[in-house]
């Protein structure tokens, strides 16, 4: 399967970076149908028909590892860009 992976660096507290992430976890559901659920106060998993992934908050960075299905491996790319971009935009500076 088609596998994303990004890391974005942060300087917020867990309690912070969560807060943040919920409108990144809207606009996965959203967008690409990936349905977020907190596991814990710091881990997301996240499924939709054929894909599934986490995100982690971690004390430097944040985590993200989603597998798509081979139907969605032509949007890999794109699907990829748009978090790194969402998080860079919500982490950065």
């Amino acid at each position: 399967m088609p596998r994303i992976q990004v890391v974005q660096s942060h300087d917020v507290t867990p309690e912070e970076a969560r807060r943040r992430l919920e409108t990144f976890n809207a606009d996965l559901r959203d967008r690409y149908g990936l349905v977020p659920v907190w596991r814990s106060p710091t881990e997301v998993e996240m499924t939709r028909s054929g894909a599934s992934g986490t995100l982690r908050i971690e004390p430097r960075q944040i985590r993200v590892d989603i597998e798509l299905p081979f139907a969605l491996s032509m949007l890999r790319g794109r699907i990829e860009d748009q978090v790194r971009r969402e998080l860079s935009s919500l982490f950065a500076g």
